[in-house]
């Protein structure tokens, strides 16, 4: 047992790759079953799979600290419950308003289980082993980052509004066929309960605590950013194979893989940059990346722009290149680089 830990603990970028896959891809018969076959008790089993990048970096945490624990177990406890009653409420408010599932005591305990993953993680982050302290309190440090949770937030869409003078000077219409779902101060509930949703299921907790939290900090201690952002471009394409399967998605062509690789490539880029400005804030990424997917929900670019959108976030990931000079490496003191906790620890809280 100790070999395999030292071996996890020398190699801790493959064996998170490999563990985020063996979570993800092991359990992705859920999804199908689950939202085709109407299987429910599969649900939480599909909001497990979905947590694989999150939830191999706490098991490779977990399974390396060498710090003793400190403290008891009751902070975590009540994180725990917070965010899984926070969680829960979300995750109703959603399904009620924009599936239109009618509210039930049935659906309540439905949504109490598929939103355990995600407040497991969320009270990590009070967890007694100081590693992962260290490693995942920055998903809910505020202090200092407003100005750059912001900018995050606003990010997408301000590139949206841009494309549409872009388009109009172009002769193009960017908008057809669409209304927004309202036009009053029930437009911005409505927009803060899909950002929420984005934030919680799954694009800060499930993906950014595991891609930029634990793996882009390592990468960034042997390469520079740019190459960092690209390994992770590379696994983080093909992780979502078997949800695009289930939701229909042409996964058998190569203008699908190109599309959606290019921009994954792209916001790997982007979204790496963000965590790096943020000093290493998993937060700033978790909402960068939810009001990107939130935006093109809410809005759906890629409809009214066609290749628009992708030239014009290449264009942006290009500046950021350029003028950030991302083929340097980063210094071994920088926040968004790992150092053991040897050395100073992992990253400060």
């Amino acid at each position: 047992m100790n070999r395999a830990i030292d071996w996890i603990n020398n190699h801790q970028i493959t064996a998170f790759f490999a563990l985020t896959f063996a979570i993800t891809w092991g359990l992705g018969f859920s999804y199908h079953a689950a939202q085709f076959k109407g299987i429910l008790w599969l649900y939480p089993v599909a909001s497990t799979a979905t947590c694989g990048p999150a939830l191999a970096g706490i098991i490779l945490t977990a399974l390396t600290h060498k710090q003793p624990r400190q403290g008891t177990r009751k902070a975590f406890w009540i994180a725990f419950f917070v965010a899984w009653a926070a969680s829960a409420l979300v995750w109703l408010a959603y399904l009620t308003l924009f599936n239109s599932i009618p509210f039930s005591a049935t659906l309540v305990a439905f949504s109490l289980g598929v939103v355990i993953p995600v407040a497991f993680v969320i009270s990590m982050a009070y967890s007694r082993i100081p590693e992962m302290k260290g490693y995942l309190s920055s998903l809910i440090r505020l202090r200092g980052m407003c100005a750059w949770i912001l900018l995050a937030f606003a990010f997408y869409p301000a590139m949206v509004l841009l494309l549409i003078p872009i388009n109009h000077l172009l002769g193009r219409q960017p908008i057809t066929n669409y209304t927004l779902p309202a036009l009053d101060i029930s437009l911005v509930g409505l927009v803060a309960v899909r950002f929420l949703y984005q934030f919680l299921f799954f694009n800060a907790t499930g993906e950014e605590v595991g891609w930029r939290g634990f793996a882009l900090p390592r990468l960034q201690a042997r390469t520079n950013p740019l190459i960092a952002c690209l390994v992770l471009a590379f696994f983080w394409i093909p992780w979502f194979f078997f949800l695009w399967r289930s939701q229909g998605a042409p996964v058998e062509t190569w203008n699908f893989w190109f599309n959606n690789g290019s921009m994954i490539v792209l916001s790997s880029i982007i979204t790496g940059w963000f965590y790096n400005r943020g000093k290493g804030n998993i937060l700033v990424a978790g909402v960068i990346h939810a009001a990107g997917n939130t935006t093109a929900r809410a809005l759906p670019v890629m409809d009214w722009f066609g290749y628009g959108y992708l030239v014009l976030n290449l264009l942006v990931a290009l500046a950021i290149i350029l003028a950030c000079r991302m083929w340097k490496k980063l210094p071994a003191d920088h926040p968004a680089v790992y150092r053991s906790p040897n050395h100073a620890g992992q990253q400060p809280a």
